[in-house]
């Protein structure tokens, strides 16, 4: 029977006879596609019918095409492990952390190019106001001044990047004075000129002093790099602990420059594996994220993995330690 004869568009119909060759490795893993002709003649259509089912199984991730050459079953990469809810948590991007001892070595993230493309020279960190995404992350208002710390890592023998990010409020280690809260709906009711107005720049200067310098213009936007002599964990425990870290994990599609950053091909999403420090009223201080290659990494719970997989060196799979 025709593809034209089944049911369904015949697009799907030869989509899903091609998956369930590719399934059974009637064409295996590397092994090229027929070409568009032949399939339009096998299956009766035109070759933009068997064009478009080509194209949904190269946005599964089921097939690659090569411009010149032609189209390819997807190889299936090894995958390599990254472990969550680790007994000791450590600071990812403190200066004195080695990723090396994991096999990782730091690399220019693309936003330190997009910052001194725009003449501001901050290799690794800034302090910048919070998007929606990272507000929502720190359960902070939009707008709210955070220290952004980020870099890429290349992994020495796999080859592969990721991308590691941390975000707190810059108020909770003393970079920025505390925002002002919501201002209320009565707020035109009061006089202006009343010393007891909370809303009068006179009333907001009486703030509790924070860790900024004498002569700290609030008027100022520092967007730059930032080098402070101490470490981001041991600060938010010294003022907010004690604290404890809260892991997920959600997989999305790459956005803008990520796939090629990040060296994903078509079709394939990114695992966002997210490690939040929390105090002991759930508030979130810091977040660390981990942006990997959904094909190429999987993540699991220390204990759980090491318990399954400790006659089978396990451990020494993991290919990160979060």
């Amino acid at each position: 029977m025709s593809a034209a004869e089944s049911e369904g568009p015949a697009w799907r119909v030869i989509a899903d006879a091609l998956r369930s060759d590719i399934a059974d490795e009637v064409y295996p893993p590397g092994s090229p596609l027929p070409g568009e002709a032949p399939l339009a003649e096998r299956y009766d259509v035109s070759r933009p019918t068997v064009r478009r089912a080509i194209n949904v199984l190269v946005g599964e991730g089921l097939l690659t095409v090569a411009h010149g050459r032609g189209t390819f079953v997807r190889s299936r990469p090894e995958r390599r492990v990254i472990l969550i809810n680790t007994p000791k948590t450590a600071d990812l991007l403190a200066e004195d952390y080695d990723p090396s001892t994991q096999g990782w070595l730091r690399g220019e993230h693309a936003k330190a190019i997009e910052l001194r493309r725009a003449g501001i020279d901050a290799r690794d960190v800034v302090i910048t106001s919070a998007g929606r995404a990272e507000a929502e992350a720190l359960g902070v208002r939009t707008g709210t001044r955070i220290v952004y710390r980020y870099e890429y890592w290349r992994h020495r023998t796999l080859h592969q990047t990721i991308a590691v990010t941390s975000i707190t409020p810059a108020h909770l280690v003393g970079l920025m004075p505390e925002p002002r809260p919501e201002e209320p709906a009565d707020l035109y009711d009061w006089d202006p000129n009343d010393p007891e107005n909370p809303y009068t720049s006179s009333s907001r200067n009486q703030e509790e002093p924070s860790d900024l310098p004498d002569d700290y213009d609030p008027g100022e936007e520092p967007e730059g790099s930032t080098s402070p002599e101490w470490k981001m964990y041991d600060r938010l425990t010294e003022r907010h602990g004690p604290v404890r870290f809260v892991s997920s994990v959600t997989a999305r599609m790459p956005v803008g420059d990520e796939a090629t950053d990040l060296d994903v091909m078509t079709g394939t999403a990114v695992l966002e594996v997210r490690r939040t420090m929390v105090d002991d009223q759930g508030r979130p201080l810091e977040v660390t994220t981990i942006t990997a290659p959904a094909d190429r990494f999987e993540v699991a719970s220390t204990p759980e993995w090491l318990a399954v997989t400790q006659h089978t060196g396990g451990d020494a799979a993991a290919a990160l330690r979060l």
